[in-house]
C-alpha cells in the first residue's frame, strides 16, 4: 500500500477541504513542487473512489512519471513533502478560524515606529474581538494577558513611553486568572479521574492557593466562583448542600462561561447526581432530569453539532425513570439526528422501543424489535432485555422461555462480552425463569427469593424483578 501515513490524513480531510487544499497546493508561494499536485491528484482520486487501499507505489509513481524508471527515494520523499504540506494546511485554516489568534499575532509583528497606526488598529480590533467572545475561558484570560503583556513590553523598550508601571497590574490580572483557571481545571480532572480509578501521581495544589483564590480580586471572575463550587462537589460529595450551591453558580455565571466550560460543568453536576443514584438516593433522579433539561435550555448539549449515543441514552433513561414520557418521546424525534451516522437509526429504534415499553405499548415495543438486527453488542443485549420483560408482561411464556434459551447460548459463544458480563446477564436470566413459576408460590418463598435478588451485585434490572416479585406477593394470600 502507498504512503499509509499520507493518506490517513488526506482521509480525515472532506471533499470541501481536499479542493481548498488542491488551491493551496496550487500557490507558487507556498508550494514550489508541481509534483505534489499531482501526486495528491492520484491520491485524492483513490480516495473518492475508496481504491486507496489497493494503491500501491509503482501504480502512483507511473502516474507521476509514466516515461521513467521506479524510484522508491524519489518517490517516499515527495509522499514525505505533501504530508509536510497538509500539516501546514491544517495549521493555516486553524489559524484562519482564529481571528483573535492572528490579530495577537500581528500585534507583535507590528512593534514599529513606522507601524504605530497599523498598530493602533490592531489593538483596537483585539479588543473588539475580545468583547464579542462568548463566555470567561482560560483562553480568553489568555488572550487578555497576551494583549496587555504585549502593550507593557513596548512600554519598557521606549524610555520616553510613560505610565509602564500603570500597564504592569492589568497583564498581571489576567495572567492570574490564566493560571489559576487552568490550574483548578487541571485539578477538577484529576479528581474526576481518580474518582473512578487509581492515580500515580497527583495534581498538587500549592500552600496557600484557596487563600489566594478567596481575595477580593477574583471575586467578580465567574470561572473561578465555578470551579470553586465543583471542587467543594467532588471532594466532599456528601455535603449535599454543595451540589445545591454548584447548580446556584451554575445559573448566575451561565452567561458569563464559555459554551465548553459551562457544559463540562453541567456534566459534572450530572455525574453528582448518578453517584447518589447509585448510593441508593433514588430522588436524585429528578436532579438529574432537571440537569439535562438545563443543558439543552442552554444549547449545550451538542458538541461540535454531534450527540454521543451514551448522553442520548442516558436522558432517555433518566427521563423514563421519573415519568416524563411525553417529553422523552419529543426529544428523542428532535435529537435522533444529532447520533453518529453509523448507529443513528438503531439508537432512535432501541430508545424509542424503551420508551413504549415504560408506556405499556407491547405492540409497538414486538413491531420495533423483533425484526431489527445490531451491529452494536450493547445495543443487542439491551434488545433482548426489552424483548423478554415485554413477553413476560404479555404472559407469552413460550416465546420468552425460547428467547430465554437463545439469548443464553448467544452469551455463551460471544467473545466480545466480558465473563462478569455474561455472568450478571445468566443470572438475570435465571431470576426471570425462576420469576416465571412463581404463580401460586407462598410469601415466605417470595421474601426468601426477593433477598436472593437484593443479595446479588449484579444490578442488571432489579428494579424490574423486584417489582414483580412484589406484585405477586400482593396477590398472593398465603
Amino acid at each position: 500500500m502507498f504512503s499509509e501515513k499520507l493518506l490517513s490524513i488526506l482521509q480525515t480531510l472532506s471533499k470541501v477541504e481536499r479542493n481548498r487544499f488542491r488551491k493551496y497546493l496550487l500557490s507558487p508561494y507556498l508550494n514550489d513542487q508541481p509534483d505534489l499536485i499531482l501526486l495528491f491528484d492520484a491520491s485524492d482520486k483513490a480516495l473518492r473512489d475508496d481504491t486507496f487501499k489497493q494503491l500501491e507505489r509503482q501504480q502512483v509513481w507511473q502516474k507521476l512519471y509514466p516515461n521513467k524508471p521506479y524510484n522508491d527515494a524519489h518517490l517516499r520523499r515527495l509522499a514525505s513533502d505533501l504530508n509536510q504540506m497538509a500539516l501546514r494546511f491544517l495549521s493555516a485554516e486553524a489559524r484562519s478560524q482564529n481571528p483573535l489568534a492572528e490579530a495577537l499575532d500581528l500585534q507583535r509583528l507590528l512593534e514599529k515606529p513606522e507601524l504605530k497606526k497599523h498598530l493602533t488598529g490592531i489593538e483596537r480590533n483585539i479588543s473588539h474581538l475580545l468583547d464579542q467572545v462568548s463566555g470567561q475561558s482560560t483562553e480568553f484570560y489568555l488572550a487578555q494577558f497576551n494583549l496587555h503583556n504585549n502593550i507593557a513590553n513596548r512600554a519598557a523598550k521606549n524610555l520616553s513611553a510613560t505610565g509602564y508601571a500603570q500597564k504592569l497590574p492589568t497583564a498581571d490580572f489576567y495572567l492570574e486568572c490564566f493560571y489559576l483557571s487552568q490550574k483548578l481545571e487541571l485539578y477538577v480532572g484529576w479528581l474526576l479521574y481518580q474518582g473512578s480509578r487509581v492515580a500515580e501521581k497527583a495534581v498538587e495544589l500549592p500552600a496557600g492557593f484557596w487563600e489566594h483564590l478567596e481575595s477580593n480580586q477574583f471575586e467578580y471572575v465567574p470561572l473561578l466562583t465555578v470551579y470553586r463550587r465543583v471542587v467543594d462537589c467532588l471532594i466532599e460529595p456528601e455535603n449535599e448542600i454543595g451540589f445545591k450551591d454548584l447548580l446556584e453558580s451554575l445559573e448566575e455565571q451561565a452567561e458569563h462561561l464559555a459554551k465548553d466550560d459551562l457544559r463540562k460543568c453541567y456534566f459534572i453536576a450530572q455525574n453528582y447526581c448518578a453517584l447518589k443514584i447509585n448510593q441508593g438516593k433514588r430522588e436524585y433522579y429528578r436532579d438529574m432530569f432537571d440537569v439535562f433539561k438545563k443543558i439543552i435550555q442552554k444549547g449545550i448539549l451538542l458538541e461540535e453539532g454531534m450527540l454521543s449515543e451514551g448522553i442520548f441514552k442516558n436522558i432517555v433513561t433518566v427521563g423514563l425513570g421519573v415519568g416524563e414520557f411525553e417529553w422523552i418521546e419529543k426529544f428523542i424525534e428532535d435529537y435522533a439526528m444529532y447520533l453518529p451516522a453509523g448507529t443513528r437509526e438503531n439508537a432512535r429504534t432501541f430508545n424509542l422501543a424503551y420508551l413504549f415499553f415504560y408506556q405499556k405499548r407491547y405492540s409497538r415495543v414486538l413491531e420495533l424489535l423483533q425484526n431489527v438486527e445490531y451491529n452494536d453488542v450493547v445495543y443487542v443485549l439491551g434488545s433482548k432485555i426489552i424483548l423478554i420483560q415485554t413477553y413476560y408482561e404479555l404472559n407469552e411464556i413460550l416465546t420468552l422461555d425460547s428467547l430465554i434459551d437463545s439469548f443464553r447460548i448467544y452469551l455463551r459463544r460471544n467473545k466480545v462480552i466480558s465473563k462478569n458480563l455474561k455472568r450478571e446477564y445468566i443470572n438475570y436470566l435465571g431470576f426471570v425463569k425462576k420469576l416465571m413459576g412463581l404463580s401460586g408460590v407462598e410469601k415466605k418463598a417470595l421474601a426468601k427469593f426477593r433477598e436472593k435478588i437484593m443479595a446479588t451485585t449484579s444490578p442488571t434490572h432489579k428494579k424490574w424483578l423486584l417489582e414483580k416479585i412484589d406484585l405477586i406477593a400482593s396477590r398472593t394470600k398465603k
